[in-house]
């Protein structure tokens, strides 16, 4: 059993970041589907391909617009959408 810090940090388990080739530095998405939480490691095309933002698109992003928009991309991904 794993710990939530205070700031939501939480140490993942050596066993699990060898059998998902985690290392420092890399970068990871966490997201919830019917009340179970995701973690995956993300690569280069894992994110490769469009992002589709709501209405212009055009507009100048906020850093919550590319948030969401890669959030998205990414659980599409999981679920084997494209």
């Amino acid at each position: 059993m794993h710990k939530l810090t205070t700031k939501r940090q939480v140490t993942i388990p050596q066993s699990i970041c060898q059998k998902l080739g985690l290392k420092p530095g890399d970068f990871i998405q966490v997201f919830e589907r019917d009340g179970v939480a995701h973690l995956v490691k993300m690569t280069s095309d894992d994110l490769s391909g469009t992002i589709k933002l709501p209405g212009d698109t055009h507009q100048d992003l906020t850093r919550e617009d590319t948030r969401k928009a890669i959030k998205n991309k990414t659980a599409r991904k999981f679920a084997g959408e494209s």
